[in-house]
């Protein structure tokens, strides 16, 4: 478990962001192989992708934080396919020079509950999107302060994408968007 004071940043496979997303794509997850994920933690997602549903895909996980990566690395045993990538990145800036598609990427941006403003930007939401395969799809994980911002954001993904859904899970949001190609 990695925590702060106030919030949960991985959990192994009891991470209620990727555990319930995940359980609301089940049915899609058998077809992913390839996985991004943006905000590694200890790369909760990926291991409930392993061990939940046996499934290992290439997988490039990123963080600014060098030293979170190395416990990813050190303790989750997320690379025994030998198919993991760990990268010390912003994630604007991996996006923007990254030139692979993703079938699954998985967006878990924060610093303690605080998420970047840049994540509810158009510019960010199109990077994603750009950056899916055409089947791919995308999870959301964000704290939103009220229903107003909610819809908000829901409404920007529409723009972007074939079609989205949303999970309301205590304070946090999940969205799930499926690539508009």
């Amino acid at each position: 478990m990695l925590v702060t004071p106030r919030a949960i940043y991985s959990y192994g496979i009891k991470y209620n962001p990727f555990r319930k997303s995940f359980a609301y794509i089940k049915n899609d997850i058998s077809q992913i192989n390839s996985f991004l994920l943006l905000g590694t933690g200890l790369g909760s997602a990926l291991k409930i992708l392993q061990d939940k549903y046996h499934q290992f895909p290439s997988s490039t996980l990123v963080d600014n934080d060098e030293d979170i990566l190395n416990l990813s690395i050190k303790y989750m045993d997320l690379n025994r396919r030998k198919n993991v990538n760990w990268v010390c990145d912003d994630a604007v800036n991996f996006l923007r020079n990254n030139t692979k598609r993703f079938d699954l990427i998985g967006i878990d941006i924060f610093r303690d509950l605080v998420q970047p403003e840049f994540t509810y930007s158009k510019s960010f939401v199109e990077l994603c999107n750009e950056t899916l395969t055409p089947q791919g799809i995308c999870v959301f994980n964000m704290i939103l302060n009220d229903d107003n911002k909610i819809v908000e954001i829901e409404s920007l993904l529409k723009l972007h994408f074939k079609k989205v859904k949303f999970l309301i899970d205590g304070v946090n949001t999940y969205f799930i968007a499926y690539a508009s190609s």
